[in-house]
């Protein structure tokens, strides 16, 4: 699940999205490397420093190949964590321009712009977002592998465009179908929730690690 996935990365400091529509490329030794480098300091998070410095490496990464992904969607870990949410915005919109048709990372900077208080914006890009994942599942069966990662943003950008009762009615009919329990234990948490709920959940989660 990309919300689920995104949560673990972007939350809980876990996994590494590589957003949607991934397009492969070569990508320069020297800014993998000091990737790296960086997300070894990912265990040491808690230390401002520590964050700081894989910020820098990060830079430096970015700097040797500018169209390095990844190198980019690791500063929204650690900027997440310094609470600098204008410099991960900034950083999402350049993610944005490498892979602009990413559903994810519209949901991401949605949540990014709530935690600014610009709501005007958030809404613009959960509504693109949402356009995204309604366009893609409209034409894709539903044994795809992404269809149900595509179904839980579909419910989350609902969610955080205050359309609780479309999104639980999507929500109970993944819940009813899912046979993963942990899965089931997830979706029953957005189950239910208004935008103000989850966002507080989000952050619950976040700052009890």
């Amino acid at each position: 699940m990309m919300t689920l996935k995104f949560l673990t990365a972007f939350l809980l400091i876990g996994f590494c999205s590589c957003g949607q529509g991934a397009l492969k490329s070569k990508v320069h030794p020297a800014a993998v490397q000091l990737n790296y480098q960086a997300m070894t300091l990912v265990a040491y998070i808690q230390i401002p420093d520590s964050s700081r410095k894989a910020i820098s490496l990060l830079d430096k990464a970015t700097t040797v190949d500018s169209n390095y992904f990844l190198g980019h969607y690791n500063k929204l870990i650690f900027y997440n964590q310094l609470k600098q949410y204008d410099k991960a915005i900034f950083t999402v919109n350049k993610l944005l321009q490498l892979r602009p048709s990413a559903h994810d990372l519209y949901l991401t900077g949605g949540i990014l712009y709530e935690r600014v208080s610009d709501t005007v914006a958030s809404s613009v890009y959960f509504k693109k977002s949402l356009e995204i994942c309604n366009r893609v599942l409209d034409t894709m069966n539903t044994e795809n592998r992404d269809y149900e990662m595509l179904l839980g943003n579909k419910a989350t950008n609902l969610i955080m465009l205050e359309d609780q009762k479309s999104a639980n009615l999507l929500l109970k009919k993944f819940y009813d179908n899912q046979t993963d329990e942990e899965q089931k234990k997830w979706l029953a948490s957005l189950m239910n929730k208004n935008k103000k709920q989850l966002l507080e959940l989000w952050a619950s989660v976040q700052y009890s690690h």
